[in-house]
């Protein structure tokens, strides 16, 4: 029927079966019987496929179009359950692989296919939807997206610098993601929601609500910047974010050197001279600079003769440049003292919560970004097991002293005990209430958030998290009653979150052929239990 599996991965000198115009997909009915299928597939129609795929005499559309007209670039479907007899809607994950890649990208199977693809495809296909795994190519651009307005909605997993890596347009990409959107193709997450979502004035939009803070500013020009950085950070230690970094690079938390603040926002304001404590959060790092260096290192980077001085980041600076309309911004929230006692990270299915994930800096660290030594806790909602969110306690041993960048950092724990003992640190407990958090997190928040984003016309991402950290007045590491604790949102993700649980799956030189059949029962098995509310949260969106 169709073009079947491939014994090598990727498309190098591969062609689809048949080439055919939008016009003639969207002619075809929803399920083809076989002097259809034998009618739009010509000489190159394959019977014995036909037969093997059909139902009752027929095989849906889709199955025919993904067969027939795209271009198969994973080996197999290992690990995907059988479609539905009786599918009640078509739906498929859509991936890309970067052909100039060794494994197809950092987060590919040996098969061509994402690590975590099968969880959400089986996910669908338990909620009584068909479900198939696609790649997007970009030279069938408009062959993929005319196979695309068949579906009943679409999983997208397409990484967008993926798509830019592999050679084909981001910008061409979405607007075709947007037209199926306006032919009534639910797309999920759209590229407007993972743009609005994910860009760092997200938090300005939200500052009026439980989980933001009313002194977030966002810049888009160098004179709102300058005008409005120097406002800002003398009233209180800063977070300023640029929008285009990952990983925490081009995120610095700052302080006034002599901590010489105002008492109320606007009472004063910065002078270029003064000294700057910063703290990049990809790798924690620290820098001393004046404003005016910072403020320059922002417009200017590395540009010689424009007053940045030399800095150590690994990042160029250049935050605003092209504007706007190019993702030139920077974020600036005041700086909650308390992340030193962690962020919480809320995993969610549109508004159910799956856990939460409370990441605790490294020893003499400020962020809790993977690789800089942080230390990570994992609180279940009642779905891999019976445990059900509550109030989470962590115990902290903290120097008594400050540290050079005037905070109060924790040591390792297993060295604690020792040093309370020497007399330089204290223990320290905090607790928090999750389940109280995911609570008013939902019922309050999530009621308003896509409107309050922007987006009144989309639903609540069907994949995402929200970082959340203690805004809670008082000094670090003091207790503050659950019921007094404010939680604002760090950051939103909700561009090709992955599952965690099946990182065994994706190639690495040392493990080149691993795939869905390598990870280990127990975290399948989780991956399984969090796919299948993916696919049944779906469904409650399809009206299935």
């Amino acid at each position: 029927m169709g073009s079947g599996a491939s014994s090598t991965k990727g498309y190098t000198d591969k062609k689809a079966v048949l080439e055919k115009s939008c016009e003639d997909m969207a002619a075809l009915p929803a399920f083809v019987d076989k002097d259809g299928a034998k009618a739009f597939c010509g000489d190159k129609f394959d019977e014995a496929a036909f037969d093997a795929a059909a139902k009752d005499g027929k095989v849906p559309r889709v199955k025919l179009l993904i067969d027939a007209c795209l271009i198969k670039v994973s080996t197999d479907d290992d690990g995907l359950l059988p479609q539905p007899d009786a599918p009640k809607k078509q739906t498929c994950v859509a991936q890309i692989y970067v052909n100039s890649h060794e494994f197809g990208g950092t987060d590919k199977s040996c098969n061509g296919h994402r690590y975590d693809s099968i969880p959400f495809g089986n996910g669908m296909i338990k909620a009584g939807m068909a479900c198939y795994l696609v790649h997007y190519v970009h030279s069938q651009h408009d062959t993929f997206f005319g196979v695309m307005a068949c579906m009943d909605a679409i999983l997208c997993r397409c990484n967008p610098g993926q798509i830019k890596a592999d050679g084909g347009d981001q910008g061409k990409f979405d607007d075709s993601v947007r037209a199926l959107q306006k032919k009534g193709v639910p797309v999920w997450p759209s590229p407007d929601v993972m743009e609005f979502m994910g860009a760092k004035d997200a938090l300005t939009k939200i500052k009026n609500l439980n989980i933001g803070m009313p002194d977030t500013g966002t810049y888009y020009t160098e004179e709102e910047f300058i005008a409005g950085f120097k406002k800002s950070m003398k009233f209180q230690p800063r977070v300023i974010k640029q929008n285009r970094g990952s990983s925490g690079e081009g995120i610095w938390i700052i302080n006034l050197k002599k901590a010489d603040y105002c008492a109320a926002y606007g009472d004063a304001t910065a002078e270029d001279s003064d000294e700057l404590i910063l703290m990049e959060a990809n790798d924690n790092h620290v820098e001393n600079h004046t404003v005016i260096e910072f403020i320059n290192w922002c417009i200017y980077g590395r540009d010689e003769g424009k007053g940045a001085g030399e800095w150590a980041s690994k990042g160029t600076g250049k935050y605003l440049e092209g504007g706007k309309a190019a993702g030139g911004q920077l974020t600036d929230q005041r700086f909650c003292g308390r992340i030193l006692e962690g962020e919480l990270r809320y995993n969610m299915v549109n508004t159910v919560c799956l856990g939460v994930i409370h990441k605790v800096p490294a020893p003499g660290g400020m962020s809790a970004v993977g690789g800089t030594g942080s230390e990570y806790f994992f609180y279940d909602n009642g779905v891999i097991s019976d445990s059900k969110l509550g109030t989470c306690e962590f115990t902290a041993y903290v120097q008594k002293e400050a540290s050079a960048d005037g905070n109060h950092h924790r040591c390792a724990t297993d060295e604690g005990p020792a040093k309370v003992e020497a007399g330089t640190h204290e223990k320290k407990v905090i607790n928090v209430d999750l389940e109280a958090l995911r609570k008013k997190f939902v019922e309050e928040d999530c009621a308003i958030l896509m409107k309050t984003l922007e987006l009144p016309d989309e639903p609540i991402p069907l994949w995402w998290t929200a970082d959340m950290i203690n805004a809670s007045l008082g000094k670090c590491w003091e207790a503050v009653p659950v019921a007094e604790q404010k939680w604002v949102v760090g950051e939103f993700n909700c561009s090709c979150v992955g599952v965690s649980k099946c990182l065994p799956a994706y190639c690495k030189p040392d493990t080149p052929n691993v795939s869905w059949k390598d990870i280990p029962a127990e975290e399948a098995g989780h991956a399984t239990k969090y796919g299948d509310i993916v696919g049944a949260e779906a469904a409650k969106m399809l009206g299935v």
